[in-house]
């Protein structure tokens, strides 16, 4: 079954939250970038006073440590770019150097929820505002290629990124810190409150 293939990666308590340093431009707009100098990103709030920097980091877009990134590169994976990043600690203080990460820009986007076995709570206009069952449409998996499946953003729900167990093991092959994978039957939307 298609559905037990894919998981869903979230950050760990000792991972900090990144935000925007900069204003996000053209990444989110669902296309590859060209970007001329590393993304700038900060240590987002609450800013704790001895922040961990960790292997993984949500600003809710992936952020990775080179430790990842050396893995996934050679994967070249359809539809993401690994961007190169620098991110800064604003209570760092003027010694404080920003540290490289890089950011994940994903523009693979699949429409592949199924909406009559799933849970979903739903925005007066019919969006989805969380999901408490995710129920993955595999007739609409199988009819596209694997090399295009292998992480890609939920199309009903784009900040829902799923990642085969290809890349998931990939990823647990460097034994990182700040990242758990779910598997996508057991996700729903309030697990990182667990």
């Amino acid at each position: 079954m298609l559905q037990q293939e894919y998981y869903i990666l979230e950050s760990t308590q000792e991972s900090c939250l990144f935000s925007w340093d900069q204003k996000s431009g053209s990444l989110g707009m669902g296309q590859p970038v060209q970007i001329d100098e590393p993304i700038k990103i900060r240590v987002g709030q609450p800013i704790s006073e001895h922040p961990q920097f960790v292997d993984f980091h949500e600003m809710p877009d992936p952020v990775f440590s080179k430790r990842i990134v050396e893995v996934l590169a050679p994967m070249h994976l359809y539809g993401i770019q690994l961007l190169p990043a620098k991110v800064r600690n604003p209570n760092g203080g003027p010694f404080d150097e920003p540290r490289h990460y890089w950011f994940m820009h994903v523009w693979n986007s699949i429409a592949c929820l199924d909406i009559d076995d799933s849970e979903v709570d739903l925005y007066d206009d019919g969006n989805i505002f969380s999901i408490e069952k995710l129920v993955l449409d595999e007739k609409a998996l199988e009819n596209i290629e694997f090399k295009q499946r292998q992480i890609f953003e939920l199309a009903e729900k784009p900040s829902v990124l799923l990642i085969h167990q290809s890349v998931k093991d990939t990823i647990l092959s460097v034994n990182p810190i700040g990242c758990r994978f779910f598997k996508a039957t057991e996700w729903n939307s309030d697990i990182v409150f667990d």
